[in-house]
């Protein structure tokens, strides 16, 4: 088929490691392209690991206007609406286990519930997320960086997201044993991280609602992915696309392997699979 004849309706944008530069930023070609699709017509959605609240800036920089998938698509936020259209969440009991363990074994953590994220006293990277919020706009939601208000686990926990930053070998095991048969977990390789994320969810499962929401087809979307919470949106989607700094896992599911995340991924994936819409 000649490319010119491929057609997109939709782009889902994951940011850390693919939208995003070295500098949390996107490239400004990029920005450019990404205003000539929505010119154009094309939905383009961030769909990101991160809360909703952490991710607002780059809504309004990108000049996006629909609603975006946040906690790994377990949640559909509306900005222009200010309210959550959907939530997904890992059962309370769980929850409850989880952070109380965390706490007793001094664990670093933060999470997302339907409102807000939250963070241990020791979490050791709260910075990247301070001078995020330092950034943020007028029109931005500016996130309270908050530690696990008092009784929070008394009550009827909303979360879709746990994450634990260099968990100990341990504490790992005991997530194992918590987590089978009742939420996915995922251990990096090297343990810089852990996370709980909410069962029978994903980037994927929060694509195809979306598309079925606003009646577009999964088959005419692209979807820009590095990493392994992205695997299942870039299997779901008609167009994966995977920057070079992509991991092994997410490049050998690319229908088209782009620049890497410093040098306008979006842009050469466009140039190269829809050119005609930057005529």
């Amino acid at each position: 088929m000649d490319r010119k004849e491929n057609r997109l309706e939709a782009l889902f944008l994951d940011l850390d490691g693919s939208l995003l530069n070295g500098d949390r930023q996107a490239g400004e070609g990029d920005r450019r392209t990404i205003a000539r699709l929505v010119d154009r017509g094309v939905r383009v959605c961030i769909c990101t690991g991160r809360h909703y609240e952490l991710s607002m800036r780059f809504w309004r920089e990108l000049g996006l206007t629909g609603p975006f998938l946040a906690s790994d698509g377990a949640v559909l936020y509306h900005p222009g609406e200010g309210r959550v259209l959907f939530h997904h969440p890992i059962p309370g009991e769980l929850v409850r286990k989880l952070l109380c363990r965390a706490v007793e074994g001094e664990e670093e953590f933060y999470f997302h519930d339907v409102n807000a994220a939250y963070f241990s006293p020791n979490f050791g990277r709260i910075g990247v997320w301070q001078a995020y919020a330092a950034r943020c706009g007028e029109g931005d939601l500016h996130p309270g960086l908050g530690q696990m208000p008092e009784g929070y686990l008394d009550g009827d926990p909303q979360v879709m997201t746990v994450m634990f930053h260099l968990p100990s070998p341990g504490f790992c095991k005991e997530l194992e044993e918590l987590c089978r048969g009742q939420a996915p977990l995922y251990l990096h390789p090297e343990g810089r991280v852990a996370i709980v994320s909410a069962p029978n969810w994903d980037k994927g499962r929060g694509a195809a609602a979306l598309a079925e929401r606003e009646g577009f087809s999964l088959e005419n979307a692209m979807a820009l992915g590095d990493t392994g919470n992205d695997l299942p949106l870039l299997r779901a989607v008609g167009w994966p696309v995977v920057p070079e700094n992509g991991g092994a896992d997410a490049l050998a599911l690319a229908r088209y392997v782009t620049a890497d995340n410093d040098h306008d991924p979006v842009t050469r994936a466009i140039e190269a699979l829809f050119p005609q819409l930057l005529c």
